[in-house]
């Protein structure tokens, strides 16, 4: 079995603790030094035309002061977890979507079977081509992006002395042929993970007799998703220092470090109640014998429309993206038993 790291709170945890110290630390010693930009001035490094005719959901973004970052993890050259997190500065609001690496999203000349899920993109065409797919598929602009590496997952989990999780089911599952080979036993029930145990839970697709999450890969994110909101209300704590010193080991970014104190200044006072995790409306399908999960695009403009306070128009192809082959199916609570090849 390959791998399949998914380190979800690692990159929230840089987005909203990397700014936050940064900044406490840089207007007590320097409060005369620097003139922070707004988040409107990083919001306006991506432009929309002025010329054209603004579409209301163009003109809502283009005067918004929220900020859309892409968060990736990856290991080596393969994203294996796809975010997008929308900060709205004047609610202290964030939004973080994530995105199923099985997405399906065709490229030109791209015919493989497996180049058509999104996690491919970052191998052949780099963050540039990455940033382009998630906002093909998100139908939002992209400001910033942060990548970080899964090193980073154990290291922090042992700074902030464990996390505390409720393991839904009994993890038991053994890969010898992985690198180094990967041993999984995991009881179910509330515990405190170390960071070792912790990369393990976040590895976790399967037992080895098969059984596994019900929803299958949603339902990993699912419970992944809880696991962000304990390590990130766990990480603004004392600790937060040690924490960002760690962290900036395993992170590339196109943010300045005015931009992050720009961001960190309307981080300042933020709520976890004010943290929203979802996962993009979809629908599964089989195709060339592999799964996909395939967004929908009417549930996605209606959220998006919704985030940017738009009245919605028409539904697009009534919810589904068509695809040529096989046929296709709504996602009504559809289990998703998407699984790596």
């Amino acid at each position: 079995m390959k791998h399949f790291l998914k380190i979800y709170f690692t990159t929230i945890l840089l987005f909203i603790c990397i700014g936050t110290v940064s900044a406490f630390g840089y207007v007590v010693f320097n409060r005369d030094a620097v003139v922070f930009p707004s988040l409107k001035e990083i919001v306006d490094t991506v432009k929309i035309d002025e010329d054209k005719n603004l579409t209301p959901l163009e003109r809502a973004i283009k005067n918004s002061s929220r900020i859309n970052i892409l968060l990736v993890g990856k290991e080596h050259v393969r994203t294996d977890t796809i975010m997008l997190v929308s900060y709205d500065k004047e609610e202290k609001k964030a939004n973080v979507w994530s995105i199923p690496r099985d997405t399906y999203y065709e490229r030109e000349n791209y015919d493989n079977r497996q180049q058509r899920k999104i996690n491919a993109v970052y191998q052949t065409e780099g963050i540039e081509g990455l940033i382009d797919a998630v906002e093909h598929v998100t139908m939002m602009p992209i400001h910033k992006y942060v990548t970080v590496d899964y090193d980073a997952v154990v290291s922090i989990v042992d700074l902030l002395d464990g996390i505390e999780v409720n393991v839904p089911m009994n993890m038991r599952y053994s890969d010898p042929f992985d690198s180094p080979p990967l041993q999984i036993d995991i009881k179910a029930g509330v515990q405190t993970l170390d960071g070792e145990t912790a990369l393990k839970f976040l590895r976790f697709r399967q037992n080895s007799d098969g059984t596994g999450y019900p929803e299958g890969d949603i339902g990993r994110i699912k419970t992944q998703q809880d696991f962000i909101r304990v390590a990130v209300k766990k990480a603004l704590g004392l600790k937060l220092p040690a924490v960002i010193n760690e962290a900036f080991k395993h992170i590339d970014t196109n943010f300045t470090l005015t931009e992050m104190l720009g961001l960190a200044t309307g981080l300042v006072g933020f709520s976890m109640d004010n943290l929203q995790t979802d996962i993009i409306d979809h629908y599964t399908k089989k195709m060339d014998n592999l799964d996909y999960v395939v967004p929908n695009e009417a549930g996605i403009k209606e959220y998006v429309y919704k985030l940017y306070n738009v009245e919605p128009e028409d539904t697009l192809n009534n919810g589904l993206i068509q695809i040529e082959d096989d046929t296709t199916e709504k996602n009504n609570n559809t289990e998703d038993d998407t699984k790596d090849e």
